[in-house]
């Protein structure tokens, strides 16, 4: 196998990471795979490796971690490589989510079971790969601006907000860690006046969650956009309306098994470009990681077949 770069967030899946990579290791090596070693130790350490990582020599560099240490490293490649070859990403989910795993390993559904290491070890050694789409986003207010990349969904709005709620209950994980997230936000939240312009179209309208993906699942179990594919070029576009409480709380359980489209509160599309803008900031994340506060406008974009991924 070409030059590999193994990048460790021992502290994913709220510090468990790092016990678990005791045993991952033996079996990269028992495997045949040789591999040097970058472990972070702060918060953004793995965009730096990732974008080092070429000029380094390294050819495919595999992500162990959860989905925030996947989107730090997306990053990192993506600045390092400018307009030549990225290079290749592995990943090994062992992170609180996994909610981009859960696309390599098919059928990608609500009833899937969660991602396992020692699948995508064996997978990361079969060397088998596939290209995927790669999201863009151009985050912007009157006086700063901020480029980022996503290989999963960007969120706005109640999404978002649950998100910062997360980590704050590190006895949780998955779906139940973003459960108890939801349950604090809607305590108090906002609802965003949008306007959403597509390829082909343009929505105006107040949004509880908006949501611009390139995978299916967010928040560790939520199928946001259940029939949405890595490599087709597009955008799935999900917004719902303005609800309040008791309109959240319904539809959650249709957003857990991906039967909420269709329901009339929520409007979906598909769409090679998004632009989003408000009047007031937007809160946004992309990947589950918060990465510009204060925007009020989105110009989102796909970059088709940017990625090599080992499948």
């Amino acid at each position: 196998m070409a030059k590999t770069l193994v990048i460790l967030n021992p502290n994913a899946g709220n510090g468990r990471a790092s016990k678990t990579w005791l045993a991952i290791e033996p079996a990269l090596r028992d495997g045949g795979l040789e591999f040097d070693l970058a472990r972070t130790t702060a918060p953004h350490q793995a965009d730096g490796f990732a974008e080092n990582a070429k000029c380094d020599g390294y050819e495919i560099i595999i992500s162990v971690g959860g989905d925030g240490t996947t989107n730090e490293i997306i990053n990192g490649l993506m600045r390092g490589a400018g307009d030549a070859r990225i290079g290749t990403l592995g990943i090994i989910p062992i992170g609180s989510g996994n909610d981009f795993a859960k696309m390599l390993f098919e059928p990608a559904t609500p009833a899937s079971p969660q991602p396992d290491w020692r699948a995508a070890v064996q997978r990361v050694l079969a060397g088998a790969t596939r290209v995927i789409d790669v999201g863009r986003v151009v985050a912007s207010n009157a006086t700063n601006s901020h480029e980022h990349f996503f290989l999963n969904a960007l969120d706005t709005g109640f999404g978002a907000h649950a998100n910062t709620h997360a980590h704050e209950f590190p006895y949780l994980t998955g779906t139940a860690m973003y459960l108890a997230a939801i349950f604090k936000t809607l305590i108090k939240f906002e609802i965003d006046d949008v306007t959403v312009t597509l390829d082909d179209r343009v929505i105006t309208q107040t949004s509880t969650m908006l949501a611009i993906t390139n995978g299916r699942c967010v928040g560790g179990g939520f199928w946001i956009a259940p029939t949405a594919r890595v490599d087709d070029g597009l955008l799935d576009v999900i917004v719902a309306d303005g609800l309040g409480r008791a309109g959240i709380l319904a539809l959650l359980p249709k957003v857990m098994k991906g039967t909420h489209i269709g329901d009339p509160r929520v409007k979906s599309a598909q769409s090679t470009r998004v632009i989003i803008e408000s009047r007031s900031p937007l809160a946004f994340e992309t990947d589950g990681e918060i990465s510009f506060n204060g925007a009020t406008r989105l110009e989102i974009q796909l970059l088709p077949k940017r990625l090599q991924i080992l499948m």
